[in-house]
């Protein structure tokens, strides 16, 4: 049986995960060169621009920096980390990995980096590896909750809706606050058939960030509860964003049938 299921983002972490309070822009930092300057601070001084370049949406130009910081200290782990994530979020998944997996032969129990290179496999569609390091990760660090959600969508892509059920569930009852296990666990309850509670998880993922295969889903879930007002309201909301997705042209061609 096909499905689908809604586009979520992956969860990865970078290190720092706050700037330091001055602003610092992606090319704003003085010369690297200047007399007195020590290693210690031309790291801390590339890694502000890098994160900097993260944050400006540049992430080809943080890599080039955190591979500079390697030329400078070859066992930064943060540079590692931090231009592995850089990597996944342009779709080089195979760089990504290497570096995850040497600074996992590092610090083998670097929960942090388990979890990461689980992102990157996850992205590559690699689910059982993805699986896999997401177990290790749980093993170093048992109240990782986004590692129970990324690893739930991993099941959810595989389509074993019960296991990844118990994996979404423990990653909200350890915390709420995360959208991706919502729009998954509301795949995981559209795919049983048991679409109120979809709309429900449906619902709460919407109320944070707007995602228009979220949204078309739960129109088709109002739809087959016979609730065709508000299902065409959601086809109607994610074709206002996106005029040709086909799901919810599709939608509202069925329900305008319905209505003559």
């Amino acid at each position: 049986m096909w499905v689908r299921f809604a586009i979520v983002a992956l969860i990865f972490f970078f290190r720092p995960a706050i700037l330091p309070a001055e602003t610092v822009s992606c090319g704003g930092l003085p010369p690297l060169a200047e007399a007195g300057v020590t290693k210690e601070e031309q790291l801390h001084r590339l890694l502000r621009r890098a994160i900097a370049c993260i944050r400006e949406g540049k992430p080809n130009l943080s890599i080039e920096i955190f591979s500079e910081m390697i030329g400078i200290d070859p066992g930064n782990e943060t540079a590692y980390l931090n231009r592995a994530n850089a990597y996944i979020q342009t779709r080089q998944f195979d760089l990504g990995i290497s570096d995850l997996s040497y600074v996992i032969s590092l610090k083998p129990n670097f929960a942090e980096a388990w979890y990461n290179r689980g992102v990157a496999f996850l992205a590559a569609r690699q689910y059982e590896r993805e699986i896999a390091d997401f177990g290790e990760t749980l093993r170093l660090q048992p109240d990782f909750a986004r590692a129970y959600c990324n690893r739930g969508l991993a099941l959810v892509r595989k389509g074993d809706y019960d296991k990844a059920l118990e994996d979404l569930n423990a990653g909200l009852q350890k915390s709420a606050d995360i959208t991706l296990c919502y729009f998954a666990r509301g795949d995981v309850r559209f795919n049983k058939k048991d679409y109120q509670k979809a709309i429900d998880d449906y619902t709460v993922g919407l109320q944070r960030v707007v995602n228009i295969e979220a949204l078309s889903r739960r129109a088709e879930a109002f739809e087959r509860l016979g609730e065709y007002e508000k299902a065409l309201t959601d086809f109607d909301a994610v074709l206002a964003k996106a005029p040709t997705h086909k799901d919810a042209l599709e939608g509202v061609k069925r329900l305008s049938q319905k209505e003559e």
